[in-house]
């Protein structure tokens, strides 16, 4: 990045010079070339910064220069204009008042629209450069070689479940440990609990960070999402973030140890995907080695959860999609997993499953409304009341206890 701190003091320390020489039969002809100056440096400010802070978010624009205060000092190095003075160099301070005037209309406009709301789009263009800024630096390609050494050394390259988590779990605490989110972390008044995601209960000891480690988790969370067990980085948030983030102390160390350990839990999860696609497959065969069908409720389930009526039911927000994911994992993977799919195999036996388990969340607190209005909201049975009459009948299933236990511990740890 161009320093324009450095380019502007040049241009102010030759105007202060020139106003403090004693004129000469050459004054002229320096005010025309100081005149000629003053213009050009408008004409890059405008094209090199204003023209760019226009259509995108950009890190750099500002590092040490506030925009709004160089623009008010322009000005006041403007000449003083006089009557008396000779035609020619009175028209030359007339010129340079001018192109004083429009470098500080120029400055003006950069701060306008570094201080401007930018779109989403910006922002992920602003991310994915930063990506790439990092995928060029070689620190990418130096952690797969140390993740590839730590997979054929440590683990002889036949990795399990838990050495894939303590891995990730590993970076993740240096992620927090290296400071990254501490100026955010100090704005949390109360952590958010993110209940099936990362277990930090299983913790020795402590961690040298500010605050607690949930309140870093919550601030990692606001700029990755999480699907299907791993941490997915939002390009948009990111990009925000880093926007935002740009004037705090150590912003560009920041950024880059963030991508640096989202890129190795990345590739830690990349495994843990070939894992469970793997671990999919042969519980895939098993089922239907035993004439049961898991996928299908597991599906189902969750598709009926995430629709608009379960967040309009809703009698908290931490019961949002990451929970109700988690919620019917769990179910389908505890010891009632056979009963629910044995029962979901029966011909039309659909309704009345769904039916128990939307009995379940209202009877545990998880949503509010009369049984007749919800079973109206989900629009599951031609007559309403057959579903309501399903959801009545819940608490008789043989798991009914186990969601309800399920609910109650979320709850305490939410």
């Amino acid at each position: 990045m161009i320093d324009y701190k450095t380019i502007l003091s040049d241009l102010f320390a030759k105007i202060e010079a020139f106003k403090g020489e004693k004129p000469t039969a050459g004054t002229r002809f320096r005010l025309m070339g100081l005149v000629a100056d003053v213009v050009e440096v408008a004409e890059t400010m405008k094209r090199e910064v204003l023209d760019v802070v226009s259509h995108e978010a950009v890190l750099d624009a500002d590092v040490d220069i506030d925009y709004a205060e160089v623009a008010e000092q322009v000005l006041t190095m403007e000449f003083a204009e006089d009557a008396t003075q000779e035609p020619v160099m009175a028209k030359q301070m007339h010129l340079a008042n001018e192109a004083l005037s429009e470098l500080s209309r120029v400055l003006t406009d950069i701060d306008k629209q570094l201080t401007r709301h930018h779109s989403e789009a910006e922002y992920t263009r602003l991310f994915e450069g930063e990506k790439r800024r990092y995928a060029n630096s070689g620190s990418s390609g130096r952690a797969r070689q140390k993740y590839e050494e730590w997979k054929e050394i440590m683990c002889a390259d036949v990795l399990t479940m838990d050495e894939i988590e303590d891995y990730r779990m590993s970076k993740v605490l240096k992620m927090f440990g290296k400071g990254v989110f501490n100026t955010r972390v100090e704005q949390i008044q109360r952590a958010k609990r993110y209940p099936g995601e990362l277990d930090f209960e299983q913790l020795e000891g402590e961690l040298k960070i500010s605050k607690t480690i949930y309140h870093h988790y919550a601030a990692l969370r606001k700029l990755v999402d999480w699907k299907d067990g791993m941490l997915v980085m939002n390009p948009a948030r990111i990009g925000q973030h880093f926007y935002a983030s740009r004037h705090e102390e150590n912003a560009r160390q920041n950024r880059s140890s963030f991508l640096n350990y989202m890129y190795k839990i990345t590739l830690a999860q990349e495994e843990r995907a070939r894992f469970v696609e793997a671990q999919a497959e042969a519980l895939r065969q098993e089922e239907e080695a035993a004439g049961l069908n898991l996928f299908a409720p597991t599906k189902r389930l969750k598709g009926l959860l995430a629709e608009e009526w379960f967040s309009i039911h809703s009698t908290h927000e931490r019961y949002d999609e990451a929970w109700t994911v988690s919620f019917v994992d769990a179910l389908m993977a505890s010891e009632y997993k056979n009963v629910i799919a044995t029962e979901w195999g029966k011909k039309n036996r659909q309704d009345y499953i769904r039916g128990c388990i939307v009995g379940l969340l209202k009877e545990g607190g998880v949503l509010k409304g009369s049984m007749d209005s919800i079973a109206r909201s989900t629009g599951i049975c031609e007559n309403y009341r057959t579903f309501s009459k399903y959801m009545g009948q819940s608490t008789q299933e043989p798991y009914a206890g186990w969601v309800l236990n399920y609910i109650r511990e979320s709850a305490r740890e939410g």
